[in-house]
């Protein structure tokens, strides 16, 4: 391990034996492995990275992917089934919710016992002591056995400690999460500290937006297997359009365009006009967006509205307006066999970021009659390059006032 890393994971693998009835156990241990009584669930498959000294590293993924199990291997409370983790420096983690702690001992008690573990003398602990309870600020309960604390009391004294002992690596699997947020301020404020002394830090969340912020890299885990490491940003974002669903392998290789049989108007073009060589077309926040319609009289038409819904692709409704929205009443009467063509422009698009279906509809002008209308169709990619929250970006002008205190 080269001098400027604080952990290497090299080829990291862990797989549990897993028995459908308890008898199976026992019969393992009697035919020595003769026969097989249990199927095996590889939690994580050929792991590797390094974290550098000072670096913060986001560890993301769906339930399940392997983050807690990666975190306890780097730890060593559990044994790989094959490859290393290296290290160098004193370990601190937060793992899951009240580890390490003893039920029946005070909280006193508990910090001078998980402090000891983690290398500090009595000398040591004692001269912390106070700093470690006022940063908890649990009050009394600091003297009452920690089995009736409640979550959040477990958790703002498990970090309290881990943040008085000097580590030079500090693991954290999702316990902010648990804290109000005067707590994750602190905790957050603390962080900053650490890596600012040089502590290196590797960080579980499912708040992406946390992860954004505070990560200098992320390791996205997908079903045991590392998908991608890179930028927060950018990872993140690609994780949670993952999460979302997989538009691109749902745009049917003949474009067949999924709609309603009205007897009225069939669509036969709708297209997303997109520049970038991808299947699925990929904008920036802030581009303009171009979607082309052509629509084929099957019957003599009156003047139609038309209308676009957009959906994000778990399904939450977004966009639903019609060209009179903005002005434009209808389209003209159309005779059969003609046809109708149209673009809707999105300029600049205001989504966040993440994958989105969309669906056209055509109307008679009092919304009672729909001549066309089609299924959701797989639409478009929309991603940024910072960090993002919410549904939209909307445009927004900022302007500070001079301070009017005299």
């Amino acid at each position: 391990m080269s001098s400027d890393q604080a952990i290497r994971v090299s080829g990291l693998s862990k797989c549990y034996q897993i028995y459908e009835q308890p008898q199976h156990r026992l019969l393992q241990g009697l035919f020595r492995g003769r026969k097989q009584f249990f199927h095996e669930f590889w939690a994580l498959r050929d792991v590797s990275f390094t974290v550098k000294k000072g670096e913060t590293v986001g560890i993301i993924g769906r339930n399940g992917s392997g983050k807690s199990t990666l975190l306890q291997l780097i730890c060593r409370t559990l044994q790989p089934t094959s490859g290393t983790v290296e290290f160098e420096g004193r370990v601190a983690a937060l793992l899951e919710l009240g580890a390490g702690f003893n039920p029946e001992f005070t909280g006193k008690e508990n910090v001078y016992m998980n402090a000891s573990v983690l290398g500090l003398s009595q000398e040591e602990i004692t001269a912390r002591y106070a700093d470690i309870v006022t940063f908890a600020d649990i009050g009394d309960f600091i003297d009452q056995p920690v089995k009736t604390y409640s979550s959040g009391m477990f958790v703002r004294l498990a970090f309290a400690v881990v943040a008085h002992v000097d580590a030079d690596i500090l693991v954290v699997d999702e316990a902010l999460s648990v804290g109000d947020i005067a707590f994750q301020n602190k905790c957050m404020a603390c962080l900053r500290r650490m890596t600012e002394r040089g502590a290196t830090i590797l960080f579980v969340s499912h708040d992406l937006s946390t992860t954004q912020t505070i990560c200098d890299r992320v390791v996205w885990l997908d079903g045991g297997r590392v998908a991608r490491i890179g930028d927060p940003v950018q990872v993140s974002r690609e994780y949670y359009i993952a999460s979302l669903g997989k538009l691109a392998e749902e745009i049917p290789e003949n474009h067949i365009i999924q709609q309603q049989e009205t007897g009225s108007a069939r669509y036969t073009e709708v297209t997303v006009v997109n520049w970038s060589p991808e299947k699925t077309p990929r904008f920036k926040v802030g581009d303009r967006i171009t979607i082309r319609f052509t629509l084929l009289a099957l019957a003599d038409l009156e003047p139609m509205v038309n209308a676009i819904s957009v959906y994000r692709s778990d399904g939450d409704w977004l966009i639903g307006q019609t060209s009179r929205d903005n002005g434009m009443v209808s389209w003209p009467a159309t005779r059969k066999g003609n046809t109708v063509k149209g673009e809707i422009i999105l300029d600049p698009v205001s989504l966040a970021p993440g994958e989105y279906l969309i669906a056209l509809a055509a109307y008679s002008t009092d919304y009672q009659i729909c001549h066309g209308l089609t299924d959701r169709l797989p639409g478009f990619t929309v991603y940024a390059d910072y960090p993002t929250w919410g549904k939209f970006i909307h445009p927004i002008e900022w302007r500070p006032l001079p301070d009017s205190a005299q």
